[in-house]
């Protein structure tokens, strides 16, 4: 990693994220929130990496803070959360890995092409999982929370369920056994013809 100071990794990809945003048609009140999250984000991901040397890792905890931020702001803000993520993980992406395989393959150097690739496969996939987990894990709790809010109403009578149909049945049914009787003498006369 460079030896840039972390204000300098914090400056740059605080205004890398909004340009992003931009460019994705963010909402305009969304821009400074979305470059804070990548920003921290990228910030953390140094110094993870500085201190472990992990890259796996080191984008994981990342892109599950990343999440979290994002969810947190997409209900403050009343915005979906996807426009926080996406702008949040860019600058994560393992672009430099990418474009060093590609050139190790067109180099024909392919040891080093297939790590590079598996590593920045692994690093996408650990940023696709910290960014899964979070999200899941929402729609999981708010979905319970909709379950509670709406259990009560699955328990209202009905005017079908309830006792109020039971007592009409229970008046008609000399009405219901006369039409009973009047089917039996029918089928008795239907036979009787055949």
């Amino acid at each position: 990693m460079s030896s840039m100071p972390l204000y300098l990794h914090f400056i740059f990809s605080f205004l890398s994220t909004i340009g992003f945003s931009i460019f994705l048609s963010a909402p305009k009140r969304s821009l400074a929130v979305s470059g804070l999250i990548g920003a921290v984000g990228w910030v953390l991901y140094v110094y993870l990496f500085n201190i472990t040397n992990n890259p796996i890792l080191s984008n994981f905890v990342p892109a599950t803070i990343i999440g979290v931020a994002s969810e947190v702001c997409a209900r403050k803000l009343k915005q979906p959360a996807i426009v926080f993520i996406i702008p949040g993980i860019i600058p994560l992406v393992p672009g430099l890995g990418m474009y060093n395989t590609m050139l190790y393959l067109v180099q024909q150097n392919y040891e080093l092409a297939a790590s590079t690739g598996a590593t920045a496969l692994l690093v996408g996939g650990a940023i696709s999982l910290g960014v899964l987990l979070v999200t899941s894990l929402v729609k999981t709790i708010n979905t319970i929370r909709l379950n509670k809010a709406t259990f009560g109403f699955s328990n209202v009578i009905t005017k079908k369920d309830s006792n109020y149909e039971n007592n009409i049945m229970t008046e008609d049914s000399d009405l219901d056994m006369a039409i009973d009787e009047d089917q039996i003498e029918h089928e008795d006369e239907n036979q009787d013809f055949k």
